[in-house]
């Protein structure tokens, strides 16, 4: 495995109740990724709304606040993880080495130059594997001793961090490790899917020998199964086989309407392709936005959250 610079971290300032991984684009580094993320300020997203009987005794008390937020301030139990890629030679760069989960050719086509991906995309699934396993290892320490609960890891990226994301979620590596019970979420902004054309394949295939329920299921077994031959992943145990579980973490997904860098139709793509795999996808395309994350793009990640995994933020 090829050796990663240490993860940029950010400790909560409340007790830990959740990690997320945050995974940068090309050429970027955790920390300097980390500097221009984590300050991004936002508004909070509106208070769940309380059933009928609790409205009366909570409506004095309630309020909803006007003060924008970053992150950190809105999931104080949050610890923030930023990992960086390797140094690799990336083509798209001419070959330079830059930071990178996985080489690029072609920034205008990203079906280009696939199997270079490879490589670079087998050591960083194994890498990110072991990242969210020693994350839930720790949540579990400190749950054990008081100071936490049992591990929820939240996994998210931007641009080609979104992309690795993906792949590692349908690699089935974090099945094969048993980690994806702990995986609250995933967060995709600014993404797409590497090896679009082979997957949309497999969909097409497979869903033609289908026609019961379990049809998502098999579709999405087969894609795993492609993507750990192809990444070589069965060299690390040839007899594990894919299940459900991936389908029960649920995934948003961002994209500006206005990216010319990474197009938001390869957003909408990698949202349909996730959907016919029988997942949970909250897809949103933001007016004006062009390739970075926006202020409204912010509140829903943290509304998502709030309503969708086990992060706990807080109305201040």
């Amino acid at each position: 495995m090829a050796i990663h610079p240490d993860p940029y971290v950010r400790l909560p300032t409340a007790g830990h109740k959740t990690t997320l991984i945050i995974l940068h684009g090309t050429s970027q580094t955790g920390p300097k990724f980390a500097e221009a993320f984590l300050p991004t300020r936002f508004s909070p997203p509106p208070p769940p709304t309380p059933p009928p009987s609790d409205r009366l005794a909570t409506s004095s008390a309630s309020h909803v606040s006007h003060e924008k937020v970053s992150l950190p301030e809105y999931f104080p139990s949050c610890k923030f993880v930023f990992p960086t890629g390797a140094p690799r030679r990336t083509t798209v760069f001419g070959g330079r080495e830059t930071n990178a989960w996985f080489d690029i050719t072609d920034f205008g086509d990203r079906t280009k130059g696939e199997m270079n991906m490879i490589e670079g995309m087998r050591d960083s699934s194994l890498y990110l594997a072991d990242l969210v396993r020693k994350e839930i290892e720790a949540l579990n320490g400190e749950g054990e001793k008081g100071n936490g609960s049992n591990g929820n890891v939240v996994i998210a990226g931007f641009s080609q961090g979104s992309a690795m994301c993906s792949m590692l979620l349908l690699g089935g590596e974090l099945q094969r490790q048993g980690l994806v019970g702990h995986l609250g979420a995933f967060i995709g902004l600014s993404g797409w899917l590497p090896f679009r054309r082979q997957i949309e394949g497999i969909i097409s295939r497979e869903s033609q020998k289908l026609s019961d329920g379990d049809g998502a299921a098999a579709v999405r077994d087969a894609t795993t199964i492609y993507i750990r031959g192809l990444l070589g992943l069965d060299d690390v145990d040839g007899e594990w086989k894919p299940n459900a579980e991936t389908c029960r973490v649920p995934i948003f997904l961002g994209h500006g309407e206005l990216d010319v860098k990474m197009r938001f139709e390869w957003g909408e793509q990698l949202s349909g392709a996730l959907k016919q795999l029988g997942m949970e996808v909250h897809f949103k395309l933001y007016a004006g936005l062009e390739h970075w994350w926006g202020e409204q793009e912010m509140t829903d990640v943290a509304e998502f959250l709030d309503q969708k995994s086990h992060v706990e933020g807080e109305f201040v």
